[in-house]
């Protein structure tokens, strides 16, 4: 359920039990308001002790049935939510007070797994015996029961709070008369047993979408049903709708979004224009990639005595999107927009995010606006927001303000003579930002994103990594700067919102991190040390060196996952005290709900009457940390499959690589040009036999003493390529 979803009106209010900060929010949203799930917690902290429903109605005087009801509904959402705990005998308790851990199952495809705390820190590592409980994907509450001989903290899974999507995608295989699906991602360690008569006419072998109608339990693994046949075998032109299935995505639009959407008028009206600022004159652009089709931000710059005046128009789509409203019911649902090469799976309907949400040029659009002060320094000397109305003055891309303002290209700037001066007063202004960056210690990761291109059938017909440039890089510092003063305004008005928080790096990984770079004559401070600014420092001393890509893969993989939070610790990444999302609403809800927050605040409203409470805010943080991690693994694994079909069509093809991995096994090897990763098993090596040293990431040969270490530069040949497997097996071409 929808932590900010209403339930349904009820009719005079339920007598007051104790103080409730948040009474005034809860009365203006509900005709028969009961105690917030704040009060809840409160009540349970002072009793210090288990309590029932019924005991806990008692506490807040509530009587009659249908408050009993509410009250019901309200803890079975704070159960899910993790924030309570119900024992065997029905008792209540506030988990955080039994010291009890809220997290993701992430599992591994040996059997065994880790919780992955909602509140960040150390992972809790999870036995196999405990994984047979759960899949990967649940989450669940755990107790610590012990640290392992390596110094992990062992838990132990007191009770599922939310299960992982039913639906995944798989291979049936027939044993024993019996039919199971083994699912495609390897995580998902359980086959699922399918129920005799519900094999939809599926055979061995054929790939097919399954829903797991029973839970695995310490006795037995999932059962499931198959809903639909896919086909016999992986092909490119599969890739997008499997991982659809396999992560559960919502792709299509219920009939009530639809109806939503439909009574949006298509054009900007004058009574909405009313009581707007009119930027219609002023010459925003948009700058986006080519194959862009919403625009959620428009930027002007224009230098003045104190610097730069910056204006930053953001989409208005929550003058659209109504809480409570069909769309923001499945905006919520999808939490983001996924984007597959070629396809997208959008978090609203195109007639909103290609439409009259998109900030499409020489036509009217409402927005929000973030306007800056930026002085010599590249710093914001103040700010403030409104909404207004804009008329964006040119849609441009990457590329061609590239060539325009970077490479001085003659063509180019004559195409954009009409918006030349505005876009050097941007760039000038991104050279003030990138100095305050710098100074900062903000962490630059300069690695270059592979894109593909597909035919008419779906099939891969290019492939290539590109990198980004000045044109990229200012319209990135010019929201980074709009998204900071968001943070800061939020913080001030005391409105809860969504915050972008990035915490420093995990003990464990940056042990690792240490460890490795020892191997390349590379040091860092200890961890309690530890800056943005170290991290900068050693990619600026790397960035010429021929292994510097492998070393700043390594680097980024030792960063922490960045999630959305209630409260605003910041962003140790870009070296900032306060961080939220504020630029991309049509994509991402976290800044939906940030410009309603700002909107609220704008209108004079009071913190403790907000649509939403602290606790709801940090739910709906969750939920969408949560669903950007689903579209994260939707992409990648959609990604890796296509590398993989590229790759199909350069067997026999030799190319030049970097050792980036080393195992027992055999050598990991990144393809310089396209970025790709495959595989030389120790088998492909020269003949001899190799000795694998650890601690010093390297494999050494006995007779004839070759040695292969992190970094090596190597040249591959491509053996095979799986799309199913995701797997790539390269042979070590020999130096000439």
């Amino acid at each position: 359920m929808k932590p900010a979803a209403k339930p349904e009106r009820r009719g005079k209010a339920a007598g007051p039990a104790l103080h409730d900060p948040y009474a005034e929010r809860e009365a203006r949203r509900y005709e028969r308001p009961i105690a917030s799930r704040e009060a809840i917690i409160a009540l349970l902290e002072e009793r210090g002790e288990l309590m029932t429903v019924e005991a806990l109605a008692r506490s807040l005087h509530l009587t009659l049935p249908q408050d009993f009801e509410a009250l019901t509904r309200r803890l079975a959402a704070m159960l899910r939510d993790g924030q309570l705990i119900q024992n065997r005998r029905g008792g209540y308790g506030v988990a955080s007070k039994l010291d009890l851990i809220r997290g993701s199952v992430i599992a591994n495809a040996e059997g065994y797994g880790f919780l992955r705390p909602d509140e960040g820190g150390e992972d809790l590592y999870l036995s196999p015996a405990e994984m047979r409980k759960v899949l990967h994907g649940d989450r669940v509450l755990a107790s610590v029961v012990g640290v392992d001989r390596r110094g992990r903290r062992q838990g132990s899974i007191v009770e599922v709070l939310d299960r992982r999507s039913p639906r995944l995608v798989g291979r049936v295989i027939e044993e024993n008369g019996l039919v199971l699906v083994t699912p495609d991602d390897r995580r998902l360690h359980q086959d699922i047993l399918i129920t005799p008569g519900r094999e939809r006419g599926a055979r061995s072998g054929q790939i097919v979408v399954v829903e797991i109608t029973d839970q695995p339990t310490v006795q037995r693994g999932p059962m499931g049903r198959i809903l639909a046949v896919l086909g016999e075998r992986l092909t490119p032109s599969l890739v997008v709708e499997m991982a659809i299935a396999s992560h559960d995505l919502p792709h299509e639009w219920p009939a009530t979004v639809l109806r939503d959407a439909a009574d949006v008028e298509p054009e900007v009206s004058a009574a909405e224009i009313k009581g707007r600022v009119d930027l219609r004159s002023t010459p925003l652009v948009t700058i986006d990639g080519e194959d862009a089709k919403d625009f959620d931000d428009a930027v002007y710059a224009e230098p003045n005595a104190d610097g730069f005046r910056l204006i930053v128009a953001i989409a208005d789509v929550s003058h659209y999107v109504r809480p409570g409203s069909p769309l923001d019911e499945e905006a919520y649902n999808r939490a983001t927009s996924v984007y597959f090469p070629g396809f997208v799976v959008p978090m609203l309907p195109e007639t909103l995010s290609n439409g009259i949400c998109s900030l499409n040029p020489k036509v009217d659009r409402l927005c929000m606006v973030c306007e800056m002060q930026v002085d010599g320094t590249g710093e914001v000397v103040r700010s403030k927001f409104y909404s207004a109305v804009m008329r964006s003055h040119a849609r441009l891309t990457y590329d061609k303000v590239w060539r325009a303002i970077g490479l001085k290209d003659a063509d180019a700037r004559r195409e954009l003579a009409d918006v030349l001066p505005q876009l050097k007063h941007l760039h000038q202004l991104y050279k003030l930002f990138a100095k305050a960056r710098q100074r900062r210690g903000a962490i630059d990761f300069e690695s270059r994103e592979v894109a593909f291109r597909l035919g008419a059938k779906g099939e891969v017909v290019q492939l290539g990594a590109y990198e980004r440039n000045d044109a990229h890089k200012l319209i990135e510092e010019c929201m980074i700067a709009a998204n900071v003063e968001a943070a800061k305004y939020l913080q001030k008005k005391r409105i809860p919102a969504p915050y972008r928080v990035h915490a420093p790096p995990p003990a464990s990984k940056y042990e690792d991190l240490l460890e490795f770079l020892r191997e390349f004559k590379l040091t860092m401070p200890p961890i309690d040390q530890v800056t943005p600014g170290d991290f900068s420092a050693l990619l600026k001393k790397v960035r010429k060196r021929p292994d510097a890509s492998l070393i700043e893969s390594v680097l980024l993989r030792s960063q922490s996952l960045a999630v959305y939070q209630a409260a605003d610790p910041g962003h140790f990444g870009l070296g900032l005290e306060s961080y939220t999302h504020f630029t991309s609403p049509i994509r991402r809800y976290p800044d939906l709900l940030v410009h309603r927050a700002i909107r609220y605040a704008l209108g004079g409203g009071k913190p403790s009457a907000y649509e939403y409470s602290p606790s709801q805010m940090e739910s709906l943080c969750l939920h969408c940390s949560n669903n950007e991690r689903r579209a994260d693994e939707a992409e990648r694994d959609v990604d890796e499959r296509y590398k993989c079909a590229w790759m199909e069509k350069h067997i026999g093809g030799e190319f030049e690589g970097i050792v980036s991995g080393v195992a027992s096994f055999g050598l990991f090897v990144e393809l310089t040009e396209s970025k790709i990763t495959g595989l030389v098993h120790i088998s492909q090596l020269p003949n001899d036999y190799y000795h694998f040293d650890a601690t010093r990431r390297l494999i050494a040969g006995e007779r004839r003493g070759l040695k292969f270490r992190l970094g090596d530069a190597v040249r591959v040949q491509v053996l095979r390529a799986s799309l199913e497997d995701r797997k790539i097996d390269f042979r070590l071409v020999p130096a000439k």
